[in-house]
């Protein structure tokens, strides 16, 4: 009787390893994530400096402008980033992009103590994830908060 119930329990975990690797559990271990519908890949989650992970939603707002530079390029932060003193340097940020990635390509500190920055960021997000265009995007951030502070020469999406 053990024998058969041995075999049985062998031949469930190879059935549920072969649905695993296919049905998309391999992307896992190919560094990005499998988007349902198609064949394309979200980028992998990007790993985070300590100062990006001071709290889940700031930890979020990063992962977000890391993984869609080419969305926050085109949104404006209203900070006051664009012309903002950081220790002994000027930073001058042109888009909400700055505030989470430098030129080099590595993680600017700035948006980890920047509650607008992270606003900005995930309210973006939320808006692009129900279906808004990035123009209609842009300009609901434009009107939401350009009051409060001023905003970096963003150029507007294409």
């Amino acid at each position: 009787m053990k024998p058969k119930i041995i075999f049985g329990a062998t031949a469930v975990v190879i059935g549920l390893v072969i649905a695993y690797i296919l049905f998309g559990g391999v992307q896992i271990f190919a560094g990005g994530e499998k988007i349902a519908g198609n064949n394309t890949k979200k980028p992998a989650k990007p790993e985070l400096p300590e100062f990006a992970q001071k709290t889940s939603r700031v930890a979020e707002a990063y992962i977000y402008a890391a993984q869609n530079q080419d969305k926050v390029m085109y949104l404006a932060c209203y900070c006051g980033c664009a012309g903002m003193q950081h220790s002994s340097k000027l930073i001058s940020h042109k888009s909400l992009k700055d505030c989470y990635i430098k030129p080099d390509g590595s993680y600017e500190p700035h948006a980890a103590e920047c509650k607008l920055c992270n606003d900005i960021t995930l309210e973006a997000r939320d808006m692009l994830m129900k279906g808004n265009s990035l123009k209609d995007v842009r300009k609901t951030i434009d009107d939401e908060y350009s009051g409060r502070g001023v905003g970096t020469d963003t150029p507007m999406p294409p």
